[in-house]
């Protein structure tokens, strides 16, 4: 047997269990988004629709009634997309205090991941009624010390809370890679900059950053697959609301099997969802790849 063939013999079980446990229920996925399926109609048989699913919510029959889907996936661009700038630029930041020799350092970087270890339903309940709360948590006793009125901002700001959640939650992930392509920075390369006289900015933003800029590509594409799927904080801060305020694909996917017990229509919805995350997953990983091969 050739190398090659080893090759793949090793390789075989890996892609069989990735297929198993990735492929097999994406591909059902798929089958389910094809059909009429209601879970609370058992009556109604289970029967093929084709891409009805898919029309009912991509189809736009007059411009001033567009379907409540645009505006999902809309705040789900929004909510993704400023979380994912918010997590680089601080994550950057908090790296390079964080990447220098000073006593406790290393109990700072642990205490640091904390918030990446709690499950996100428990770290939304926490905020939710002992933080935000108007009443009785940390939010609500400062403003009345304060003297002004505290605003739900559960209610009435749903989206920057949640975008402020889905960064404390996912900034310390952000800060693992990123402070790690800083440690792996060359030891006599700093030594040189030091030695040349190189100011602090010359050196954070001219000779650092461009040396990460891959490693920071990898915490956005790893980032959005984790980001872009998160709705445990949604359900148990703002529910969605109010109304669909709140609301992104995952969310409403869910509302879908469990609200609306519409097996087809939350098919439809995943799929589409996890097309645009391979769509742009896929625009990152090129752009990695084309960052590689100019520096070979």
């Amino acid at each position: 047997m050739t190398k090659k063939n080893n090759d793949w013999a090793f390789l075989l079980p890996a892609m069989v269990v990735v297929a198993v446990m990735t492929q097999i229920p994406f591909l059902l996925t798929i089958v389910y988004s094809t059909l009429r399926w209601n879970l609370a109609r058992p009556d109604l048989k289970i029967k093929f629709s084709g891409f009805a699913n898919y029309v009912h919510f991509l189809k736009i029959d007059n411009i001033r009634h567009i379907p409540e889907f645009y505006s999902i996936l809309w705040q789900t661009i929004l909510i993704t997309a400023s979380v994912l700038i918010l997590c680089t630029f601080f994550g950057f930041l908090v790296s390079l205090l964080l990447d220098r020799r000073l006593p406790g350092i290393n109990i700072a970087r642990t205490l640091l991941l904390g918030p990446f270890f709690v499950m996100s339903t428990a770290s939304g309940v926490i905020w939710k009624t002992t933080i935000f709360n108007t009443t009785f948590g940390w939010y609500g006793v400062i403003a009345d010390f304060l003297g002004f009125q505290p605003v739900d901002l559960l209610s009435y700001h749903p989206i920057p809370v949640i975008v402020f959640l889905f960064m404390w939650r996912w900034l310390p992930f952000f800060v693992l890679i990123i402070l790690a392509g800083l440690q792996g920075i060359p030891d006599h390369l700093v030594d040189s900059m030091k030695i040349d006289g190189v100011n602090w900015y010359q050196s954070t933003f001219l000779v650092k950053l461009p040396l990460i800029r891959n490693h920071m590509r990898v915490a956005v594409m790893l980032g959005l697959i984790f980001i872009i799927k998160e709705f445990g904080l949604i359900l148990v801060t703002t529910a969605g609301g109010p109304g669909t305020r709140s609301y992104t694909l995952p969310y409403a996917v869910y509302m879908q099997v469990f609200n609306a017990s519409n097996v087809g229509r939350a098919g439809a919805l995943a799929t589409m969802t996890v097309i645009l995350a391979l769509i742009v997953v896929n625009l990152l990983y090129r752009s990695i790849r084309r960052q590689g091969a100019s520096y070979e």
